[in-house]
């Protein structure tokens, strides 16, 4: 898969880009090097939704 190199910044120091499969996530710490990288695969993306989703239900206290 080619790496596709548009970041973009989504918060707290994080970067999102996509190289065509994996969701990559990168801290940058020093504005230019990634000090933490990782590369979400769909499914994993997907749970981490689910996760989100959860956890939104909860604070609300209700459910769906």
């Amino acid at each position: 898969m080619p790496k596709i190199e548009n970041k973009t910044y989504i918060g707290d120091s994080v970067y999102a880009s996509c190289d065509g499969y994996h969701i990559i996530l990168e801290t940058i710490n020093d504005g230019v090097n990634a000090s933490n990288r990782i590369a979400l695969e769909p499914n994993v993306m997907d749970a981490l939704k689910r996760y989100e989703s959860d956890l939104r239900i909860k604070a609300s206290g209700g459910t769906q």
